[in-house]
């Protein structure tokens, strides 16, 4: 994400910098992105005695590894029905299991490396009316035959009041293995002991042109300020913030999207209490959805508005603050601290491309507002790939993608199809 300062970035002044590549280097294992796929890439490879070089474009967390909504999620991002039914029943097995890792892995590193990141659990899927709910209720169904036992129906207004104050919603289903945290803190913790772990991370260099089949099975990197980068191997885990330098497979799969995030001043602890009881983070299931959660300083961290044609739209605080207000009358008159907005990338079936090339290009993109954990899991399946550990990634990397249609006329022809989305949610069928 990018636009305007985050909270995060305000709060966290102290941060570790790194310095940008000062001269031209060969590398076994390059990583352009040093959000939070690429830095996890980096420190499962450096665990494992690899030698690796991050380069990232801006400062780390600039995208939207540092700048989302900080919920941290389970599993992938669509109905796991659509990567079961393209799979043998061991190979959605691996892809199950490896959705479920995401969390966990978060977890164990915040643990391992004493990450202060505010880690908290806890997470509410909310229902505006009863076609929500029974999809919502599907989802429990299909999830808990699978195994899993985090989750508690929030029957109706009364059960969702132990976790969210408001009228808005019918019900809900609670995940007790779902949280929240701040996000730009966990990227720089994983960055740290990457960095500590031997590999070389530098902030501030964008790379504008890249050679993927030159000499001796070496990637060629060229920086903006002309300094070269010779790799072996390359992992691409820019996202949407890749550019131009994308392979052409990647680009006709993905989409950007813009969403922003309000976030007000700190509220008393009697109305952090009262809005949400529980301290657990909320989303709702409209297709262009709202979510918001309380950190740990007590500000209301708000998303959503998401815009599918990319355009500098106005009044994102007043839209953001009437959402905001229509869910909570309370924080009608609360302050903002902060308000920005940013691309997410998305694909068509909102599952994440993965893939590889024959002369040992690795790449995943597309985690569709759902990648806080789970670009962790998909750097250490990359990371994974690269050491000689294929199974998960291969499993990923045989989904289907179709490109998006429309060639250069997708953001409209994405915008028009949301356009339905949300006018079914509007009128609640």
């Amino acid at each position: 994400m990018s636009g305007g300062s985050s909270i995060y970035e305000i709060e966290f002044p102290e941060r570790k910098q790194y310095p940008p590549l000062r001269e031209s280097v060969d590398t076994d294992i390059a990583i352009i992105g040093g959000g939070l796929t690429g830095i996890s890439a980096a420190l499962h490879l450096a665990e494992n005695g690899f030698a690796v070089m991050v380069l990232e474009a801006g400062k780390l967390g600039t995208g939207g590894s540092g700048r989302n909504g900080g919920h941290v999620c389970q599993g992938w991002p669509n109905d796991f029905y659509h990567i079961q039914r393209q799979l043998s029943e061991q190979d959605a097995k691996i892809a199950w299991d490896s959705g479920m890792a995401a969390v966990d892995l978060v977890k164990d590193r915040v643990a391992k490396y004493k990450i202060d990141c505010d880690l908290t659990f806890g997470y509410v899927n909310a229902a505006y009316h009863q076609r929500q709910m029974a999809e919502l209720d599907e989802v429990q169904r299909e999830w808990e035959a699978l195994g899993y036992d985090g989750f508690t129906r929030l029957d109706d207004q009364a059960a969702l009041g132990n976790h969210v104050d408001t009228n808005a919603y019918v019900g809900g289903l609670f995940d007790s293995k779902s949280g929240h945290m701040q996000p730009l803190k966990y990227l720089h913790g994983l960055a740290v002991a990457a960095q500590r772990k031997g590999s070389a991370i530098h902030e501030n260099t964008p790379i504008k042109k890249l050679e993927t089949n030159a000499s001796n099975g070496f990637k060629h990197l060229h920086t903006k300020d002309g300094q070269q980068v010779r790799a072996k191997i390359l992992l691409l885990c820019g996202n949407a913030y890749l550019a131009n330098i994308g392979l052409p497979r990647m680009k006709s799969c993905l989409a950007h999207v813009t969403s922003s995030v309000l976030a007000t001043k700190p509220l008393s602890p009697n109305m952090v209490k009262q809005l949400l009881p529980t301290g657990a983070a909320v989303a709702d299931c409209n297709a262009a959805l709202n979510y918001y959660r309380i950190d740990a300083n007590g500000r209301m961290i708000f998303g959503g508005r998401a815009s599918y044609t990319n355009v500098n739209f106005v009044n994102i605080e007043h839209d953001l603050r009437r959402r905001m207000v229509d869910i909570f009358p309370l924080l009608k008159n609360i302050e903002k601290d902060a308000v920005w907005s940013g691309k997410i990338g998305i694909t068509v079936n909102r599952i994440p491309q993965f893939g590889r090339t024959p002369n040992d290009i690795y790449f995943v993109q597309g985690f569709s507002g759902h990648g806080v954990a789970l670009t962790g899991q998909a750097g250490v399946m990359l990371a994974d790939a690269v050491i000689g550990d294929q199974t998960g990634f291969d499993v990923m990397s045989s989904l289907n993608h179709m490109p998006f249609p429309g060639g250069p006329l997708r953001t409209p022809a994405l915008a028009l199809g949301m356009a339905y989305y949300k006018l079914r949610d509007r009128l609640k069928i």
